[in-house]
């Protein structure tokens, strides 16, 4: 595991490192935090929950993890990948209908560094407002997929579908955190969601 996987999870650094970062000095400009840690902490900072999987099974055991913890039965998994789905293997009946179903789970184009958001178009919606969408989202990225900005997402979109950009892009930026309270809710209205990001090392 790399070093920036090991200072999320809580691993020990070199004491030969931090050394190192204590005689830089206070007059020395701050070091510029690597794009996946900078993503980390904004994202979790947002309430976004952060599930870092070394393979597909760890993918699998985290989101049954979800699944089992969540307050209610899962009976229906909305989602319009039903490769993603099939490779996920989670044994729950699948929906591609049901909006009312209490968990999405889906890809997404990017994920973005600047604000700890989630680029996605109607390749994971469908034609779908993010509003409508199940209250839970569970993403599942890879470390490949992360932009700067907002803006080097969309550049990476259009270069990568070229003369057929997809519709529906929007930013999944509004996460509902465990202290949120039911008028904060309301305030921010029902494109809040709930949001498991699963993140793959090596994912296509």
């Amino acid at each position: 595991m790399s070093k920036f996987w090991s200072n999320i999870f809580g691993k020990k650094t070199a004491p030969k490192e931090e050394q190192i970062e204590d005689e830089r000095g206070p007059h020395m400009p701050l070091k510029e935090l690597p794009i996946e840690q900078t993503f980390a902490k904004k994202f979790t900072a947002c309430g976004g929950k952060f599930v870092y999987c070394e393979t597909f099974q760890d993918a699998k055991d985290a989101f049954l993890s979800v699944v089992k913890e969540y307050p209610t039965e899962i009976r229906e998994l909305f989602c319009l990948d039903l490769v993603l789905a099939k490779k996920l293997d989670v044994g729950i009946t699948l929906t591609k209908t049901n909006l009312n179903a209490k968990v999405m789970l889906c890809s997404c184009e990017s994920i973005v560094a600047y604000d700890g958001s989630i680029v996605v178009c109607e390749r994971q919606l469908g034609s779908n407002k993010l509003a409508d969408l199940p209250e839970t989202l569970v993403i599942i990225a890879g470390t490949s997929q992360f932009s700067k900005t907002v803006s080097e997402a969309l550049k990476s979109i259009k270069h990568r579908y070229v003369d057929n950009i997809p519709l529906n892009i929007t930013s999944i930026k509004q996460f509902k955190t465990d202290a949120m309270s039911d008028e904060n809710y309301m305030n921010y209205g029902s494109s809040v969601k709930e949001v498991y990001l699963l993140l793959l090392e090596d994912f296509s």
